[in-house]
């Protein structure tokens, strides 16, 4: 047993001095990210930066974080941030977002709360830390806009996974659960729609312009392509569903093709009336198109229509009704 007994102390010895050896390098390589993103002229900045978690975690703590990018506007910071992972699998990590954030884009700025928030990463074990996978979760998460909006989402789901089969491309998938749009919003359709819509749920297949991995900072991947499997909208007693491919045209416009499935159309008109887009005078000549349109699907209260991204412009066959998506 002596021997034994030996072989035990030396192990936790040498344990014992990786855990230490690799706390220094996980808060040393946090620092030189810190100071990296300053050297590129962005506002990187915390009040402390400590790692705890002996013998088998490694738990990152930065407090008062703030990170800024002046040729953006971009500015977010926090009364803390968590980054937590495995001592011997430290390619895997959670992120912990706090209940409260701050978040400023170049045309809004907002409140972030939730009743959680955290993030799973993981990276492949190489060199340049290409991202495997992602998955955020949240909870009772509200945004409350400086100019007096406020949407609130009871679930939030949202997950990444690299496609094996293709360059840069990655499974996406999101999940909103009984989302609470902002009043105002809701005030427009005057009643045809409820105050909540019970699902967003997306799934997709997104094709980058550069990998995500620890270039990334520098290269800045973008969209390139969609391929939308479905994107689907619950609210009220309207469906909205969306299939379709486009890539990203030279000003960053969508461009390809979709369709636009329309379960309980008559609402959708309801609604376009309800916001002025359809005048009460127009309102028998679209059913009546709807209804020649809606007897080539499944149902009578059941619309598909070709959509085609082009020119910066979104059309119905013929017929451009806006802007297209931008992708990037």
């Amino acid at each position: 047993m002596r021997w034994l007994t030996g072989l035990v102390m030396l192990l936790g010895c040498l344990w014992g001095g990786y855990w230490f050896v690799g706390e220094r390098g996980f808060e040393a390589a946090a620092k030189g990210w810190f100071a990296t993103l300053q050297d590129s002229g962005k506002v990187a900045e915390y009040s402390d930066l400590s790692v705890q978690g002996f013998p088998n975690r490694f738990d990152l703590t930065v407090t008062d974080p703030h990170f800024a990018d002046p040729a953006t506007g971009f500015n977010w910071q926090a009364p803390f941030f968590q980054v937590l992972s495995l001592s011997y699998k430290p390619w895997h990590v959670i992120a912990a977002f706090p209940p409260e954030q701050r978040l400023v884009l170049p045309r809004e700025a907002m409140t972030i709360r939730s009743g959680k928030l955290q993030a799973s990463v993981v990276a492949k074990p190489q060199t340049s830390l290409p991202l495997d996978r992602l998955a955020v979760v949240g909870q009772a998460l509200e945004v409350v806009g400086d100019k007096g909006w406020t949407v609130k989402a009871e679930t939030v789901q949202f997950a990444t996974r690299l496609d094996e089969s293709r360059a840069h491309w990655h499974e996406v998938g999101l999940n909103l659960g009984t989302l609470t749009p902002d009043a105002g919003l809701t005030a427009l359709f005057g009643g045809v729609l409820p105050a909540q819509i019970a699902l967003i749920r997306l799934d997709a297949h997104v094709e980058l312009t550069a990998p995500l991995d620890r270039t990334a900072l520098a290269a800045k991947p973008q969209i390139a392509a969609v391929e939308l499997d479905d994107l689907r909208i619950d609210w009220g007693t309207m469906g909205v569903a969306v299939t379709g491919s486009i890539v990203a045209d030279a000003a960053g416009f969508a461009e390809g093709d979709a369709v636009l499935r329309l379960e309980n159309w008559r609402v959708a008109l309801d609604v376009a009336q309800a916001t002025g887009l359809l005048a009460p005078d127009q309102r028998r000549t679209w059913e009546r198109a709807a209804q020649f349109l809606a007897k080539s699907t499944d149902g009578v209260d059941t619309l598909e229509l070709p959509l085609r991204f082009a020119n910066g412009l979104t059309l119905i066959g013929p017929l451009p009704v806006g802007p297209a998506p931008r992708l990037r």
